[in-house]
C-alpha cells in the first residue's frame, strides 16, 4: 500500500517535470491492474500478496485470462510458479518467518549477480599497461542503497567498485580539444600511492530522438509500478517537438500501445495515458519477443541524423522465450547492428537479474542503471538524462601505460569484469560500452614505487622510459558516432602530488567497497554504507535517506 506521504512526493516530482497537478495525480494513480473477479480472489488471495496476478492456464495474451477453477496439474502448477509475482521484501520476510521460523529471508532471495574474482597487484616490469572498458554505469550503487533502505544484507558480487565510484559527485575537468577531458590526482605516502583518474565526456547538442520505451509487465513487476510510472513520466517529459515516441510492453505476449507517435501539442500526456487503459501486469516474461518487437519499431521509425534508443524497464527475470544469458547476448549482439542504443533500467530487489541486464547493456551498445524509488529516478533518469540518452562515442576503452622507471607496480581498483588485455585495446572486434553526453568514468589505482616481490624483470624490455619523470600516459580509444571511425586521445599523467576532495572521496569509496566485499559483520557493513552516504552530504539524494 502506498503511503500518503510517498504519493505526495511522487506527485510533486511529476509536477516538477512540467505536468499539471491533475496530470501528475493521474500518473500516480496508474496501478496497471485488472479488476479482481470472484474466482481470482478465491484462488489467488495469498498467491498475489506480492502485487501480481494468477497466470492464465493458456499462457496466451492477457486480455482474456482463463482462471484456474480447480487444482492445477503439476506441470500447470510449475508454470504458475515460474510466472509468479516477486513479493515485496516485507511480504517475503513475513512469509518465510511464518513458514520456516529461524530461516533468514536471505536464504530464499532470488536476485542474481555475475561472480567477481579479485585481481591483485601487477608489476610494470611484466605488465606496464592496464586496459579496461570504460563505463558510467551506477547500477551497483543503487542496488546497494536499495538494500540498505530495506534493511537487507549485501552480497559480495553485488558490489562493483567502479560503479560505486561513478555514483559519487566530483568536480572534473571539461573536455577541451577532443571528446574527453581527464582529471588526474595523486597522493604518495612512502613507497605507496593512490591515483585518481576522472574521464569526462563533452556535452553534446541534443539531437532529434526516436525513443522506444519497452516495459516489462509480467507478474514479477507487480510490486514495481512506481518505477514504471516514474520512468514513463520522466522519458515523456524529456521529449521535444518532432521527437518520435513508441511504447511496447511484454509479458506472456508483447503489446504495442504506441508506434511512432510524433510529439506535438495534440499528443500530450493525456493522450498517452488514454492509450494505457488496457496495460496490465500479469503473466510470464517473454522478454526476447519484446526486444524483437522494440527493435523492429526502432528500425521502422529510424532517424538517420538523430538518436535511436530503446529504454528497457525490467527486473530482468526472463522466464519465457530466450532466457539464458548466452542466448540473450547473441540476440542483443544482432540487434546492435541496427545502430540503435540500449538503456537498461533495472527495478526492484529480491528478484533482480542483475547479471542478465548487465550483459544485455554491455553487448547491446548500451548502459545499465537501477532505480528503486523517486530519489533514484530523480538522481539518475532526470538529472543525468542527457548522459543516458545522447551518446558522444561508442566502444570506449582506456589504457593506462605506467612509466616503469617511476612506478614499479599498480592495482586497478574494481573493473574486474571489464578488464582487457593489452592487445584488445586496438582490437575493434572486442566491444565496449558507449559514453553519454557529460558522463564520467572514474578509475583509481593503488601505486607501488618500490619493486614488487617475487617478480622477475623482463630481459628484453625496452628502455624508452629512461630519464622520464612522467607517471605514465592514459589513452582513450573510441568509435565516432557520426562515421564509426576510430580515434584516440592521449593524456600525460604527471608525477606530481595533487589532491582535492575528488581523491579523498574516491579513496574513501574504495575503502568502503573493500569492506562491503569482505568478511566484515553485517553491522560493520551497514556503517560502511552510512559512510558512503556521507560522500553525498548536503545533496537532495542524501536527504532522501533521512526521511
Amino acid at each position: 500500500m502506498i503511503k500518503a506521504n510517498d504519493r505526495e512526493k511522487e506527485i510533486n516530482y511529476y509536477v516538477s517535470l512540467g505536468y499539471t497537478k491533475k496530470q501528475a495525480e493521474r500518473i500516480a494513480d496508474l496501478k496497471f491492474e485488472r479488476p479482481y473477479n470472484r474466482a481470482e480472489r478465491r484462488m489467488g488471495r495469498n498467491f498475489a500478496a506480492g502485487g501480481g496476478r494468477i497466470l492464465a492456464r493458456s499462457m496466451k495474451a492477457s486480455a482474456a485470462p482463463e482462471v484456474f477453477e480447480e487444482a492445477p496439474a503439476d506441470a500447470e502448477y510449475f508454470s504458475v510458479q515460474a510466472c509468479a509475482p516477486a513479493p515485496r521484501p516485507s511480504v517475503l520476510a513475513a512469509a518465510v518467518d511464518a513458514a520456516s521460523p529461524g530461516i533468514s529471508v536471505e536464504d530464499v532471495r532470488s536476485d542474481e549477480y555475475e561472480h567477481i574474482e579479485e585481481v591483485g597487484a601487477q608489476s610494470t616490469a611484466t605488465s606496464p599497461t592496464s586496459t579496461f572498458r570504460t563505463t558510467f554505469n551506477t547500477a551497483a550503487a543503487t542496488v546497494l542503497l536499495g538494500n540498505f533502505r530495506n534493511g537487507t544484507r549485501f552480497s559480495h558480487d553485488m558490489i562493483r567498485t567502479e560503479e560505486l565510484l561513478n555514483f559519487v559527485p566530483y568536480e572534473l575537468n571539461d573536455a577541451k580539444d577532443g571528446l574527453f577531458g581527464v582529471t588526474s590526482e595523486m597522493t604518495r605516502e612512502g613507497d605507496a600511492g593512490f591515483l585518481f583518474l576522472g574521464i569526462k565526456a563533452r556535452d553534446v547538442i541534443p539531437s532529434r530522438k526516436n525513443i522506444v520505451l519497452l516495459i516489462d509487465t509480467s507478474g514479477s513487476m507487480g510490486s514495481k509500478t512506481l518505477q514504471i510510472r516514474a520512468t514513463l513520466a520522466t522519458v515523456f517529459a524529456s521529449l521535444n517537438e518532432n521527437d518520435v515516441f513508441s511504447l511496447v510492453t511484454y509479458s506472456s505476449e508483447d503489446h504495442t500501445f504506441i508506434n511512432g507517435m510524433k510529439v506535438d501539442k495534440k499528443h500530450d500526456v493525456d493522450y498517452v495515458l488514454d492509450k494505457l487503459k488496457n496495460m496490465y501486469i500479469e503473466g510470464c516474461t517473454y522478454g526476447s519477443k519484446g526486444i524483437e518487437t522494440a527493435y523492429s519499431i526502432i528500425e521502422e521509425n529510424y532517424i538517420g541524423d538523430g538518436i535511436n534508443r530503446v529504454i528497457l524497464v525490467t527486473d530482468g527475470d526472463l522466464n519465457f522465450g530466450i532466457t539464458d544469458k548466452g542466448g540473450l547476448i547473441k540476440l542483443i549482439e544482432e540487434k546492435r547492428k541496427t545502430g540503435a542504443y540500449l538503456s537498461c533500467i533495472g527495478t526492484g530487489l529480491y528478484n533482480l537479474r542483475d547479471d542478465k541486464l548487465e550483459a544485455l547493456a554491455k553487448n547491446g551498445n548500451g548502459n545499465y542503471f537501477v532505480v528503486n524509488d523517486i530519489a533514484d529516478v530523480k538522481e539518475i533518469l532526470y538529472k543525468k538524462y542527457d548522459s543516458l540518452v545522447f551518446p558522444v562515442a561508442k566502444n570506449v576503452k582506456a589504457q593506462m601505460e605506467f612509466n616503469p622507471s617511476v612506478v614499479k607496480g599498480y592495482r586497478l581498483i574494481g573493473f574486474e569484469n571489464r578488464r582487457l588485455t593489452h592487445e584488445q585495446f586496438r582490437d575493434d572486434s572486442v566491444v565496449a560500452e558507449p559514453f553519454g553526453s557529460g558522463a564520467y568514468c572514474v578509475a583509481c589505482y593503488e601505486l607501488f614505487f618500490s619493486e614488487i616481490a617475487n617478480v622477475k624483470p623482463l630481459k628484453y624490455s625496452a628502455g624508452q622510459a629512461a630519464g622520464s619523470d612522467e607517471l605514465g600516459t592514459l589513452t582513450v580509444r573510441y568509435q565516432n558516432v557520426a562515421d564509426d571511425a576510430y580515434s584516440e586521445q592521449e593524456f600525460v599523467i604527471e608525477n606530481a602530488e595533487t589532491a582535492s576532495s575528488n581523491l579523498a572521496k574516491a579513496r574513501k569509496c574504495a575503502d568502503i567497497a573493500q569492506i562491503l566485499r569482505g568478511d566484515e559483520s553485517d553491522g560493520r557493513k551497514r556503517r560502511a554504507v552510512r559512510e558512503y552516504l556521507d560522500l553525498f552530504a548536503g545533496t537532495e539524494y542524501a536527504g532522501s535517506f533521512e526521511d
